[in-house]
């Protein structure tokens, strides 16, 4: 039987988790936290196998809280749970950290759970180096957002506002961005641009594009799982690859 605790700050999050978990045979839930410190208190006390850890929490986050108790001599197996989030995930991926996504799917806990719990012990070294390699990453890869950005253009150099930065896109090798002011080169790449921007603000629908969100004007159905965009007070159409397609539509919300 793996022994686990829940930690979540919302409620109905840790009941919806402790009421799928009822269901499997070889879980039991030995405790609930709203917190980081409280989840540190119960680990201590009750010494879990197992810690379903919410990313996101105030005053100490998931990530946090994962440092702190991988400095422990037998530390136990975590599978982070999070909402949508892009880097999140990817950062998962890369470094094969388990997680569930939120609203959790009662299959893919299953499958977790058969995947991780039942093929390692709790002082599992590779989970442990996983989680510690995720730490990294994000410190790594984590840049501060950036508000503006300055572009020089016909020997005058032009203060941008990120806001006001309606898409970008490669031409020619070189990085466009397309703002309300006109269009720009810069000398980041996609790449670098995508990481100094806001996540909650600006999506990459395609390997070519990067959109500001609240610049959509309408999304058109296209074919093979892509899509058009048209983006407010230009006439261009940004499309979403079959890549991006279903991240998209999480963080949109649509049906």
């Amino acid at each position: 039987m793996i022994r686990c605790i829940i930690v979540d700050d919302e409620i109905p999050a840790r009941q919806e988790l402790n009421y799928i978990l009822s269901k499997c045979k070889d879980i039991e839930v030995i405790g609930e936290a709203s917190n980081g410190v409280e989840a540190l208190l119960l680990n201590e006390k009750l010494n879990p196998d197992l810690i379903f850890l919410d990313i996101k929490m105030p005053q100490m986050s998931g990530i946090e809280l994962a440092r702190i108790l991988l400095e422990e001599e037998r530390p136990p197996m975590i599978i982070f749970v999070t909402a949508y989030d892009r880097f999140a995930l990817q950062a998962f991926e890369v470094n094969a950290v388990d997680y569930l996504l939120k609203p959790i799917d009662e299959k893919n806990l299953r499958k977790r759970l058969e995947n991780k719990i039942l093929s390692h012990r709790s002082d599992d070294i590779v989970g442990r180096e996983g989680i510690r390699a995720l730490i990294n990453y994000i410190e790594d890869k984590r840049k501060p957002n950036i508000s503006r950005i300055s572009i020089y253009h016909n020997g005058r150099i032009f203060p941008i506002e990120t806001e006001d930065i309606i898409y970008a896109t490669v031409e020619d090798r070189n990085t466009v961005v397309v703002t309300k002011k006109g269009k720009f080169s810069i000398n980041f790449t996609l790449s670098e641009l995508m990481d100094r921007l806001d996540s909650a603000l600006f999506f990459r629908t395609h390997k070519s594009f990067i959109i500001n969100l609240s610049a959509i004007e309408s999304i058109e159905p296209w074919f093979n799982s892509t899509l058009n965009i048209r983006m407010k007070g230009i006439q261009d159409i940004v499309p979403v690859s079959r890549n991006y397609y279903k991240d998209f539509k999480k963080i949109m919300n649509m049906d």
